[in-house]
């Protein structure tokens, strides 16, 4: 181990995470800054070709192809007003019913965000509850509570909801057969014991929707009139619905991905006109250079022995579930102050090592990371990117009833609940995989 090294690695890392969380700096740039100076020092000192090692050894291109391929699939569905003919057609569906449309909208965005960017869903659906809302003569801040905290719930459903999810099913190897199994069971538990509290104690002691009102918005709003292109829109469903299916039957995640994005843009070519060059343009490289850049970072810190902090700990003291434990708690208190992406990267390694070099089981240890990873983002609203996008919706559309105080209250509150019962499940999966 180098110390002074891993120390300036460290700093690098620590500067790329601030400028990630700060508007006021351009992250993209200091990040690939960052990459290249951190890759430079290390290949000087260690006397190795760095770059050469980070792509062959540690950027993982699987993943990266996920996270390009996944944004081109949400793009098209974007454009397609899918998620809008949703929200409205279940809402005429419940008949206007308050606390049914409110169910519904905590299944609907779980269920989304399994699928989709959880950022892209409440930019979506945020803007459609509030105006149903508006219609209805009632406050939509509820409304929004619910969907963000379960946005993150439904980011624990499958490997692909999100980058962190993305990296990490990448580098332990799990596919989607491997979520069904251990993670579908307790994620849709943690959504309707969800929903039931927050119905209970928040829902029902709001006023309720004047039958009068009721029935004239049902009368006017139409689902249809979200459908600018029918073809398109059938189309694009079925597409989105065959890429789950491959996602199920395909072993790799990037082929699935990358099947499934480029025979949608062909086929959407005859009706959004625009061409695979084009759609390129809507896809956030920034984020993909970002995860670059870490990918690389996080490579000097190994080279650099980041690994030999961690061996000389006597976890082979420890039971399979306290070490699970531990992870569960740690992760979910970075994940609520630092990034996802960074907290996965930063900590894969780490289980890594306690699987094959202490020979715990994976199997608590994957869903400790996994869980903790995703639900530990709503103890505070920075450390989940939906959380704050939705606030700022609500925000900007004058919501009254949701602001950072109640969206921190509410979403701390739902955190501790999550984490409680995730060590529940995490102690029976320890006795039968330890």
């Amino acid at each position: 181990m180098n110390l002074i090294l891993l120390i300036i690695n460290f700093c690098i890392f620590g500067i790329i995470l601030v400028s990630y969380s700060s508007s006021k700096l351009d992250f993209v740039a200091i990040s690939l800054l960052g990459c290249f100076v951190s890759g430079l020092i290390t290949g000087l000192v260690l006397q190795i070709d760095m770059l050469s090692l980070a792509i062959s050894k540690y950027i993982e291109f699987e993943a990266i192809i996920v996270i390009l391929c996944m944004s081109l699939i949400t793009k098209i569905a974007q454009d397609s007003n899918i998620l809008e003919y949703l929200a409205i057609k279940l809402f005429k569906i419940v008949k206007g019913n308050r606390r049914l449309f409110f169910y519904i909208i905590c299944i609907i965005t779980t269920l989304l965000a399994a699928i989709i960017s959880d950022v892209v869903v409440v930019l979506i659906l945020a803007p459609v509850v509030i105006r149903l809302c508006h219609f209805l003569k009632i406050r939509s801040g509820t409304y929004l509570l619910g969907m963000t905290i379960c946005i993150n719930i439904g980011s624990i459903i499958t490997p692909f909801s999100s980058g962190e999810n993305i990296i990490i099913s990448t580098a332990f190897n799990l596919d989607t057969l491997y979520f069904v199994v251990y993670y579908w069971g307790f994620s849709f538990f943690l959504l309707f014991i969800t929903a039931y509290l927050m119905d209970k104690f928040i829902l029902s002691k709001e006023p309720g929707i004047e039958d009068m009102q009721k029935r004239f918005v049902l009368d006017l709003v139409d689902a249809d009139t979200m459908i600018a292109n029918r073809k398109m829109f059938y189309i694009n469903s079925i597409g989105i619905i065959i890429t789950i299916i491959l996602f199920a039957v395909l072993p790799a995640l990037y082929l699935s991905a990358a099947f499934s994005a480029l025979i949608i843009v062909i086929i959407n070519k005859r009706f959004m006109k625009k061409d695979l060059k084009e759609l390129l343009k809507g896809v956030e490289w920034e984020i993909i250079f970002f995860f670059i850049s870490l990918y690389v970072v996080v490579g000097s810190l190994l080279e650099s022995g980041f690994k030999d902090l961690f061996i000389n700990i006597p976890f082979q003291d420890l039971s399979p579930f306290m070490v699970s434990f531990i992870v569960l708690i740690l992760v979910s208190l970075v994940s609520g102050f630092v990034a996802n992406t960074p907290t996965a990267l930063i900590f894969i390694p780490i289980i890594g090592l306690l699987i094959n070099d202490f020979y715990f089981p994976s199997v608590p240890l994957y869903y400790s990371f996994i869980i903790a990873i995703n639900i530990g983002g709503n103890l505070i609203p920075q450390g989940a990117a939906c959380d704050m996008m939705t606030l700022k919706i609500a925000q900007k559309n004058a919501v009254d009833n949701l602001n950072f105080k109640r969206l921190l209250k509410v979403g701390a509150t739902f955190a501790i609940i999550h984490i409680l019962l995730s060590v529940g499940y995490l102690f029976l999966l320890s006795l039968f995989n330890g």
